[in-house]
């Protein structure tokens, strides 16, 4: 099957559930009654329990046929964290399905109904391993409705996975930055320093900054988070960015998926502290004001070639 079917992945498996093995043994004891007694009232009823737990199997397997799987949305997630992705599971066929249960790897999502010819959407979530954009684990659906005896399931193809962006540094980017080389991860552009407006107040810099006849002391969040506060903002602030340059000679020493985490420990630190920041990748150039959103710059990011796996092939 190729990649990206949203079909079913492998061939709908059944088995009998903990109360199924009860009813079965029912089933024998009735059975051998009525054998032995040759009631014909126990005949009867022997006949009525078998029919239920195959009504029981048929139904839950009409639950799970018609079902196709797909992973919607466009957030960006990070390698190695945990991220929520959403799952979109169409029923085509002309009967609702009813009480499904569907998975990912030991995530778990329970689906009261989907009616005939529409979708439910769930949310789950996910560690990607790596960079890029990895396939996502497939997806089991199973039901054991109406009576659940029987459980019926399959995997199910969910198509092409999110974007994943590189994971920070964190705490070892502190030492590939401290290394006596010359670097030019910041640039300056001289510029008047004129009034630009108002921005969020940056904790640990001069109170002077602050806009104090713009507090509201009536919303307790106010008082307690300082860095809500509004502060003037000046075009020499503007004038210092944050540059990721791929071509950079002290960045030499990296290979690829470190030079790419590094980038992205440099861009979060831009973001915390409202700072403008330019990203320049091979054939490429992003650059972003204070408070702007690193979506193409994370995607640039995460699928920058060549991509984990490419190098050994």
């Amino acid at each position: 099957m190729k990649h990206g079917d949203n079909r079913r992945k492998k061939r709908i498996r059944s088995r009998l559930s903990f109360s199924g093995w009860m009813y079965v043994l029912l089933c024998l004891l009735v059975g051998m009654a009525a054998v032995n007694s040759n009631n014909n009232v126990l005949f009867l009823i022997t006949s009525l329990l078998l029919s239920l737990l195959f009504l029981s199997g048929l139904i839950a397997l009409y639950n799970v046929s018609g079902l196709r799987v797909q992973a919607v949305g466009r957030d960006i997630l990070t390698s190695n964290e945990p991220g929520t992705i959403m799952l979109r599971i169409q029923n085509t066929k002309r009967f609702p399905a009813l009480v499904l249960q569907a998975g990912l790897e030991d995530q778990r999502a329970l689906l009261p109904v989907i009616g005939p010819g529409r979708h439910k959407d769930i949310f789950i979530s996910w560690t990607p391993p790596f960079r890029g954009q990895p396939p996502l684990p497939p997806v089991r659906l199973a039901s054991s409705f109406p009576f659940g005896f029987v459980l019926r399931g399959g995997l199910f193809d969910p198509g092409k996975g999110p974007v994943v962006a590189p994971g920070p540094l964190g705490a070892s980017a502190r030492s590939l930055m401290a290394r006596e080389q010359p670097r030019s991860h910041t640039f300056r552009t001289q510029g008047s320093a004129e009034w630009q407006g108002i921005r969020r107040y940056r904790p640990g810099e001069s109170r002077a900054a602050i806009v104090w006849r713009r507090l509201d002391w009536s919303m307790p969040a106010m008082g307690m988070d300082i860095s809500r506060w509004p502060a003037h903002s000046f075009s020499s602030e503007h004038a210092a960015s944050l540059v990721m340059d791929w071509e950079d000679p002290a960045y030499a020493h990296l290979d690829t998926e470190k030079r790419l985490a590094l980038f992205r420990s440099i861009l979060d630190r831009a973001l915390q502290e409202y700072s403008p920041w330019e990203l320049r990748l091979p054939g490429r150039q992003i650059s972003g004001h204070p408070g702007a959103d690193p979506f193409y710059a994370l995607q640039a990011l995460a699928l920058m070639e060549p991509l984990p796996g490419q190098e050994a092939g």
